[in-house]
């Protein structure tokens, strides 16, 4: 009998880190603007480990909820989407990269208001191997910049370009425009598709 009532509380703890990912924004850009690098790191440290461990709770316990289903995405979106022309501004992430992760990212949100909101438009989400991998280097990326900011912080003569973290972000944001230009090809006829009602899943 004492084992019900935590079972359904701890069930809603994926929703609980998805939310938490979201506070962490204010904190992360706050802690960066005002030179605190090191917390800065720690703080999108733990972001990006909810980002984790939501799904992987969710999976593992089956503790799916239609809520989750939606908060999830939009947290793991509005993370990459708020974080990354901070980190732009920081470091030497190339430009293109960062447009293209702020076009698909917003363009993607965009999914909930139209789809669910506007159209009524059922939808499933079935990402294959490419969206995973661009949100992957999205997210690392953003590690090397908040890294790249505490070797900065804790080494006054260290350049922000020319060095590991620099060339790192320039190789790996590179990368990244590949994939990101890839992932919109696909998304963007699939986005028409699907308001048009002639298919029901992004891929």
């Amino acid at each position: 009998m004492t084992e019900k009532p935590a079972q359904t509380l701890w069930r809603y703890l994926p929703n609980a880190l998805s939310t938490l990912r979201i506070l962490l924004i204010p904190l992360i850009i706050w802690l960066s603007l005002t030179q605190q690098a090191a917390a800065a790191l720690l703080a999108f440290a733990i972001g990006a480990l909810t980002d984790f461990l939501d799904g992987q709770l969710a999976r593992r316990f089956h503790w799916h909820s239609h809520v989750g289903a939606l908060l999830d995405p939009v947290a793991d979106k509005l993370f990459v989407l708020c974080l990354m022309p901070l980190v732009w501004h920081l470091s030497s992430v190339l430009t293109l990269f960062v447009w293209l992760v702020l076009i698909r990212y917003l363009l993607q949100l965009s999914v909930f208001p139209v789809l669910m909101g506007w159209l009524k438009r059922p939808f499933k989400v079935a990402p294959k191997l490419i969206p995973k991998l661009a949100t992957a280097v999205a997210f690392m990326v953003l590690g090397l910049g908040f890294c790249q900011q505490v070797a900065m912080d804790w080494t006054p003569d260290y350049a922000a370009s020319g060095n590991f973290f620099g060339q790192s972000i320039m190789a790996v944001s590179a990368l990244g425009c590949v994939l990101e230009a890839w992932v919109l090809v696909s998304f963007v006829p699939r986005y028409f598709q699907i308001i048009v009602g002639s298919h029901d899943t992004f891929e």
